[in-house]
């Protein structure tokens, strides 16, 4: 679905925090279930199953038209409508989703409390333009808008507290594959619903919000009750993927989560790994580690950036590179031939040679992924939080020192090496 920066994507585990919220919605739902009978446009009444259907329905569209209301840039909400994605084949498709959702929508619409502002549709395989709906003055009538009180609406779990995708196609995507439960699916939901329950009752705030929201790139609010958090794994295969998502700062800018983010009522530090994935690919390869930085293929620190991206992109490839991965080739000077630079960083790195392209990306982000899971599990066991990003996590400034001190070990355990870099990254003042 093509993104544009003013579009905020439809959030179907929103729910009314507070009585006053939920009583609300409560006369919402029964106006519009007034509405159906008196319109016509239902035939039947709906039985009492039904109507909490509904109502989930009616509720979760609430909640997220007062989010949308309180932010800034006035922009548009992203609602699902098509059938493929309402009703999901593999079991996986939310509660809140199904004909009771459309009819939620269109009941709003016809009541004059929403206004449709655009129908989706596909322009290409690859490419489809979202649904667009925003509130009507009069849905104030019904809902907290003026001022809109954003502070009254939490969000739940996710069901899926871990995810399992099949590879990409063509396009780009990988659909969501469903799975048997088993001791090893139990053990990894289990994890991650250890670390929610710690993360729901942290300290952790986001500040200038009394003057409204913002969006954050991935067109997800940047709230502080978005702190739920998944575990996805790819190409249909445990062993290969399970990054962490789902949390309001993996939306956000990395200047602005020094800026904003506090944590115990402090501000934040980055603690991070330098040169994962190549280390680990050392480690695989049984090979002593390299000294200096791995990334500076140049020998002068010319191109850093770009000998990165090229590096993992081999580490991911599954045989040779055909082209240069996005945003490389600005990195390097003009009339570089990929051939030349891969023959380079080959030449550079032949202890791990043998490793490239063939597909080891994927597996790497696991043993990455299971070590961010030890580090959170061990700093919440001790009192710490630690918000986690892909190879870093972020904590209170007093704790950099802890959570640098669990990243060494933890790379210790995962790998059986101690050749770790681990950095810590302040805010600038």
């Amino acid at each position: 679905m093509t993104q544009s920066p003013n579009i905020m994507r439809f959030d179907p585990l929103l729910r009314a925090k507070t009585n006053e919220l939920a009583q609300a919605v409560q006369c919402l739902r029964d106006a519009l279930l007034l509405h159906e009978t008196d319109s016509g446009s239902r035939k039947r009444a709906r039985k009492e199953a039904d109507k909490e259907k509904f109502g989930l329905a009616v509720e979760a569209l609430a909640c997220n038209l007062i989010l949308l209301s309180a932010i800034e840039s006035s922009p548009k909400l992203a609602v699902p409508r098509s059938h493929g994605f309402l009703w999901r084949g593999d079991g996986s498709a939310n509660p809140v989703y199904g004909q009771h959702f459309l009819s939620a929508i269109n009941g709003l619409a016809s009541l004059g409390l929403i206004e449709e502002e655009r129908r989706g549709y596909r322009l290409s395989a690859r490419m489809r333009v979202p649904s667009l709906i925003r509130p009507s003055t009069a849905l104030a009538q019904h809902l907290p808008l003026a001022p809109p009180d954003w502070r009254s609406v939490k969000q739940i779990d996710d069901r899926a507290l871990i995810i399992l995708k099949e590879g990409k196609d063509d396009d780009g995507r990988a659909a969501t594959i469903a799975f048997r439960e088993t001791a090893n699916t139990r053990q990894l939901a289990g994890q991650m619903r250890r670390i929610n329950e710690f993360l729901r009752s942290a300290d952790i705030g986001v500040t200038g919000q009394n003057t409204g929201l913002s969006l954050g790139k991935d067109g997800q609010v940047i709230a502080p009750y978005r702190r739920s958090l998944r575990r996805i794994f790819n190409n249909d295969n445990w062993q290969h993927g399970g990054r962490l998502a789902g949390g309001f700062w993996m939306g956000m800018e990395r200047g602005e989560r020094f800026e904003r983010i506090r944590i115990d009522g402090e501000r934040i530090v980055d603690v991070d790994y330098r040169q994962l994935f190549p280390r680990l690919a050392y480690v695989r390869a049984r090979k002593p580690q390299p000294v200096g930085d791995i990334y500076d293929v140049a020998g002068d620190g010319s191109g850093r950036d770009g000998w990165k991206t090229l590096m993992n992109a081999m580490l991911f490839s599954e045989g040779t590179l055909r082209g240069w991965p996005k945003d490389t080739l600005q990195h390097f000077p003009p009339g570089t031939k990929l051939r030349d630079a891969i023959k380079m960083l080959v030449a550079r790195q032949a202890p791990i040679a043998d490793l490239f392209g063939a597909g080891l990306g994927f597996q790497l982000m696991r043993i990455e992924s299971d070590m961010l899971i030890g580090i959170i599990t061990y700093l919440a066991s001790i009192g710490v939080t630690a918000l986690p990003l892909h190879d870093a996590v972020l904590v209170a400034e007093s704790k950099a020192d802890v959570a640098a001190d669990a990243m060494h070990a933890a790379f210790s355990m995962g790998s059986g090496s101690s050749c770790a870099i681990v950095s810590v990254e302040f805010c600038e003042r």
